[in-house]
């Protein structure tokens, strides 16, 4: 990924970055790092205990235990090997298809399933309403952020009221993401006894439901109502829960890795880095080029910086996925035309 700024956290990478408020002291050390190290988290045991309850008393009741949302990724595989093969669940794949994936995301969710038995479905969103939705959240002035992280917000939560929609219609109970702890935490969906962070859970709530009121304002302004039912008020439908695993146990992604290379044949995608650590979708190509070209930070360099912090991921191991970033001049050039935005990148900085 592209730095803006030579002045970066020595513990955990993060940029100097006065829209997000990062500042770095004397000695080059973040102002996250000195907060973070004096939080309380809940124990391991006990978030372990709610989530072996939680799908025991779901076991058995629909046609699948539960619908696993695959995006071809470290996360999606491991849950689905955990699953399957530990707790024994009978579960669903399910892959949203929003059009603007990468094809190795289709291929490793395929060859993932089938190395697990699991049936997968693709869900196929409206290709004409998937470009006009991302369009809006690209172009709409009132939603944007310095950092474009908005994209992913209501891409995100899109999805997995999707995947629950879905689920719903099929008789399934449960929705399983591979959402990683701070995609958890950024989503609200958190387990909290830390006052500080149940705080800041309330106030990302708060943050989430003053975005889907502003996105649904400007759409009614904009007279684009049919894009309303993307911007849904609750996470799942009635009568589906949903279930994070990486909130319930250690999230250590490099053994991870490991494991479902060595007993699934899963291979990374590599268009973001030459060194895998994270992906995503093409779209998160253009709008971390975006972040950078504003001179702030993205939320992957916030969820790597984490994981630092944290210590399921080295310092070395970031520098090198940073140091081996694909170019994606060209890519941005051709999103930037499906995306029916003509005016250039200029017009939606």
């Amino acid at each position: 990924m592209e730095k803006f700024t030579s002045r970066c956290c020595v513990k955990c990478l993060l940029q100097e970055d006065p829209y997000h408020d990062i500042r770095l002291d004397e000695n080059r050390i973040c102002n996250v790092c000195a907060q973070e190290a004096k939080e309380v988290r809940m124990g391991w045991e006990e978030l372990r205990e709610i989530f072996e309850s939680t799908i025991e008393r779901y076991r058995g009741t629909g046609s699948y235990d539960g619908l696993i949302m695959m995006s071809g990724g470290k996360d999606s595989a491991y849950l689905a090997y955990m699953l399957t093969r530990k707790y024994k669940l009978k579960v669903l794949g399910l892959i949203n298809d929003i059009h603007f994936e990468y094809q190795e995301t289709f291929d490793n969710a395929q060859k993932i399933c089938a190395a697990l038995d699991i049936p997968l479905v693709k869900n196929v969103l409206p290709p004409v309403m998937m470009t006009e939705f991302f369009n809006f959240l690209f172009t709409e002035k009132e939603l944007r952020d310095k950092g474009h992280g908005h994209i992913c917000l209501y891409c995100g939560r899109l999805m997995v009221r999707a995947a629950g929609e879905y689920a719903r219609a099929k008789g399934i109970p449960l929705v399983f993401s591979g959402h990683n702890p701070e995609q958890v935490f950024g989503m609200g969906e958190s387990y909290e006894v830390d006052e500080k962070r149940k705080i800041r859970k309330m106030l990302t709530l708060n943050t989430i439901k003053e975005a889907m009121d502003k996105a649904r304002t400007q759409l009614r302004l904009k007279h684009k109502t049919h894009l309303l039912p993307l911007f849904p008020n609750e996470l799942y439908p009635e009568g589906v829960a949903g279930l994070f695993m990486y909130q319930h146990f250690p999230y250590e992604p490099v053994a991870m890795m490991e494991l479902i290379k060595k007993e699934l044949g899963w291979q990374p995608i590599d268009k973001f880095s030459k060194t895998y650590i994270a992906s995503g979708c093409r779209l998160a190509k253009l709008w971390m080029h975006l972040a950078y070209l504003n001179k702030t930070s993205h939320y992957m360099d916030f969820e790597l910086s984490t994981q630092i912090r944290n210590g399921v991921i080295s310092k070395e191991l970031v520098e090198k996925f940073y140091k081996d970033t694909v170019d994606s001049t060209e890519e941005i050039e051709i999103l930037l035309r499906e995306l029916n935005i003509t005016c250039g990148i200029e017009s939606i900085l």
